[in-house]
């Protein structure tokens, strides 16, 4: 983050007509800057971490107000900043820029929806807010209106929610998420054109150039291993844990996936898959979620077979052959970042946990 680095990322974001269309995060650090008299470097450099705290804040929350425990809500808060694309937000080829802004406006809609009719029998933390009240519908509308015009990937958690908010939610609740929903167009739309008279419309060789990413994603075996390795750092966690919930729900898991591939293939298709915060847009509806787990800690015991042991170890050799051998990156050396470390740590406790899983099931 030096102040160098911090002026080149805000003056991209301003000229390049494809993000000047969206200059909420911009606007932001110009209007904060002008307040406090503060460089407007030291302002981006504060506001987005800060802003990436407080969606930890809004997930913990969330999070009980659905039925998780506390432990439970801290579990899910953890999850998120420990997560690859948020840990190292901040780190090339990560480049997280708008998702904080993002981040906060969709949660803090969420905070004042019902609480889904799928999850009311695990509600029990005490959030005072209405279950159907127009007012609360108008300001969720609008913030998720300004989440769209922050970024319109927005857009695709659409089908999760509906797999979460919908089943056996009351005709009261449907016609509340009704006006959520047209008071976010509205707010999109008129913000949408607003912005593009201000910034000048996007000439189509932008668009064209977007469709040849999943070419540059796939271009050679760095460029292929770091696109498959971001996928997986990202999103493989958080599906195990989330596993048990998705099969009690199969709406909410159908509507989930359907999220989940549709942002993947817009990703590989449209954008470079190496800056991995990309994948990580439908988890934002999975993170809350996690809470609702059960945490404990018990004592481990690993039943040695042979088989399920030996699977554990080519899983250890082969994660640790993967990160410190093959996997390269396409954004300065591999030793710049931690991402090596990252992987190895995170690829092991995945196999452990698997053996840890599969012998306990041997034992029962």
């Amino acid at each position: 983050m030096t102040t160098e680095a911090l002026r080149n990322t805000l003056d991209y974001h301003r000229t390049l007509p494809v993000f000047a269309a969206r200059p909420l995060t911009s606007g932001a650090v110009g209007l904060l800057s002008q307040v406090t008299g503060m460089d407007e470097t030291r302002v981006l450099a504060l506001m987005n971490p800060l802003l990436l705290v407080l969606s930890a804040v809004l997930i913990y929350a969330l999070s009980l107000r659905w039925g998780a425990t506390p432990r439970g809500g801290v579990v899910a808060a953890a999850l998120f900043l420990f997560s690859f694309s948020n840990l190292f937000a901040f780190v090339p080829p990560i480049y997280t820029y708008d998702e904080p802004i993002q981040y906060v406006t969709m949660l803090g809609a969420w905070l004042l929806l019902p609480i889904p009719a799928i999850l009311s029998h695990r509600a029990g933390f005490p959030i005072t807010v209405p279950s159907s009240n127009p007012t609360y519908a108008l300001i969720a509308g609008v913030l998720i209106g300004l989440s769209l015009l922050v970024r319109e990937s927005g857009l695709f958690l659409l089908p999760a929610l509906t797999g979460l908010y919908l089943p056996a939610s009351s005709k009261q609740e449907r016609t509340y998420f009704v006006i959520i929903l047209l008071t976010a167009l509205v707010v999109w739309t008129l913000g949408r054109r607003e912005m593009m008279q201000s910034s000048g419309s996007v000439d189509l060789w932008q668009w064209q150039a977007r469709f040849s990413n999943l070419q540059a994603n796939f271009r050679n075996t760095d460029y292929t291993l770091e696109t498959l390795v971001g996928a997986f750092l990202v999103l493989a966690w958080p599906l195990v844990l989330l596993g048990p919930l998705l099969r009690e729900h199969r709406i909410l898991a159908a509507g989930f996936l359907v999220s989940l591939l549709i942002n993947s293939a817009m990703v590989l298709f449209m954008a470079k898959a190496r800056e991995a915060r990309l994948f990580a847009l439908p988890l934002l509806v999975v993170w809350p979620l996690l809470g609702l787990r059960s945490y404990k800690i018990t004592a481990v015991k690993f039943w040695f077979r042979i088989g399920p042991l030996v699977l554990l170890l080519l899983g250890v050799a082969g994660t640790l052959h993967l990160a410190w051998n093959l996997y390269q990156s396409t954004v300065g050396p591999n030793n710049a970042n931690f991402f090596r470390e990252y992987l190895s740590v995170y690829g092991i406790s995945l196999a452990l946990a698997w053996y840890w899983s599969r012998t306990r099931t041997e034992q029962t």
